[in-house]
């Protein structure tokens, strides 16, 4: 029969396993997350640029 001493060491690794798989999953949702906001920003800032540049062509009467 096993000792305490190598079941608790057994499932620290465990947790620690579980812990760290987690972490990364969540890093992956948050950089996917800002990789979006940056596309959607991106998109608004060609767009503000655009009309921008369309406003200025019109010549002034």
């Amino acid at each position: 029969m096993r000792t305490p001493g190598p079941l608790v060491l057994d499932a620290l690794v465990w947790v620690v396993f579980a812990v760290l798989f987690v972490g990364a999953a969540l890093l992956v949702k948050v950089a996917a997350a800002l990789l979006v906001v940056l596309i959607v920003l991106a998109l608004l800032l060609g767009l503000v640029l655009r009309a921008l540049r369309k406003r200025r062509a019109r010549p002034r009467r």
